[in-house]
């Protein structure tokens, strides 16, 4: 679908160059890098605990990563990386004077917070299976426990100015339907922008080879995210999935994160040295629930496994990086509400780790609101089709479980105009 361009506000990134240069001078793997480092019903506060690891007791078995602090430290990590890598800016949707704003998957909800301090007027609710944000935070600030794979959304149909989506890997299992609930609860005239890293393993240069662990550990997390019922998303597929939504303006742009300080680029570089520390200490993390519960993997077997992909993930002589996603659409401002198939209606600079706030008291947290306590209760008799290649009933979604300097400001690509 053509659009016209004059109407398309470019967003404020630029794309890196296709194929990074390395930095010949840094080619050792021996480098280290230190970092230093209200009421809630009792289902959502009995945290699962599993192979040493802690995890979310709300919808316990649908999202396999762990919520412990140290899964926690790695958010904020992943959190600053994308502040290096647009620029430090929180969003590139061209937001102007937004009233109201949803943060699916807040995680510790450091974003959400930075964008209450940035956007004062405006209320930002960010929703999670966890409850693991603090709990002093902006006024503006509301965090919510909710499910984005429920049915129904706990909020009215034309509900936000924005809606912001990061880093949901491995916790959706129908990424269409997320694009058109997101649509649905846009206002027109709203923005919708997805932030998805495809965590496998890439190299320009072949310099990961076909036998290494790192390739392995690609193949090995594809397989049990099918298994887990959360399959990796084609991103090549996100602007078609936006399209069929109803969104207009549809801009995208592939960020590449490296795995170490490889890059001669000095923003690169810097990114490189915070990924590593992310991938060190993070990556089990990210493995054991995946292939545990996907594969049935027994814990030291994961274990073993990390111990031979840091040595490549620290390896400077290895080109690797992932690869970020951003997409941005923005919901027309004629759009007439219609009912869309199987959906119900519902009633770069360095940005601080630690966020600082202004509040002077708590902010009414974590509160499950009562639509989101009538919906628990009736989920089990909801069904849904999802316009993929197949209908189940939303219950079978669960998994089962086994117990460059500074950037420039160019357009970015369209791909409507390829």
């Amino acid at each position: 679908m053509a659009q016209d361009e004059s109407k398309i506000q470019p967003l404020t990134i630029s794309p890196p160059q296709s194929v990074l240069e390395v930095d010949e001078h840094a080619t050792s793997s021996n480098d280290s890098i230190l970092l230093g480092s209200a009421s809630i019903t009792s289902s959502v506060t009995q945290w699962e605990w599993e192979n040493g690891r802690r995890y979310h007791g709300y919808k316990a078995g649908s999202y396999p990563i762990p919520n412990d602090e140290k899964e926690l430290e790695r958010i904020d990590l992943k959190h600053h990386v994308m502040m290096l890598l647009c620029g430090a800016q929180l969003h590139l949707a061209p937001l102007k004077n937004p009233r109201r704003v949803l943060d699916i998957g807040t995680g510790t909800g450091i974003w959400a917070i930075q964008m209450a301090d940035d956007y004062p007027d405006c209320t930002i609710i960010g929703t999670d299976l966890s409850p693991v944000q603090p709990s002093w935070v902006p006024d503006n600030v509301r965090f919510e426990i909710d499910d984005v794979e429920a049915k129904e959304w706990a909020w009215p149909d034309n509900s936000f100015d924005y809606i912001h989506s990061r880093f949901m890997t491995a916790s959706i299992g129908s990424w269409q339907r997320l694009v058109r609930k997101a649509f649905q609860h846009c206002k027109p005239g709203g923005y919708f922008e997805m932030q998805e890293l495809d965590p496998r393993f890439r190299s320009d240069d072949g310099t990961i080879e076909e036998d290494s662990h790192l390739a392995q550990w690609n193949k090995y997390i594809c397989e049990a995210a099918v298994e887990y019922n959360r399959p990796l998303p084609n991103y090549d597929d996100f602007y078609a999935w936006f399209e069929k939504a109803g969104f207009v303006d549809i801009q995208q742009v592939h960020l590449k994160s490296p795995s170490n300080p490889w890059p001669k680029d000095k923003l690169l570089k810097e990114v490189g040295k915070f990924q590593l520390c992310a991938h060190l200490e993070g990556l089990e993390g990210v493995s054991m629930g995946l292939l545990c519960r996907g594969l049935h993997w027994k814990a030291d077997e994961v274990q073993v496994f990390m111990a031979k992909i840091r040595p490549e993930v620290r390896n400077r002589a290895i080109h690797s990086y992932q690869t970020t996603t951003i997409i941005v659409g923005r919901k027309p401002e004629t759009f007439q509400p219609r009912r869309m198939s199987g959906d119900a209606p519902s009633s770069y600079g360095q940005a601080p780790l630690t966020p600082s706030s202004s509040s002077t008291g708590p902010s009414e947290t974590l509160v499950p609101s009562a639509e989101e306590a009538a919906r628990v209760d009736n989920q089990q008799n909801l069904s849904y089709n999802s316009n993929d290649e197949y209908s189940q009933d939303v219950n079978d979604l669960t998994p089962v479980v086994a117990v460059q300097e500074q950037p420039k400001i160019p357009e970015l690509d369209d791909p409507s105009h390829a």
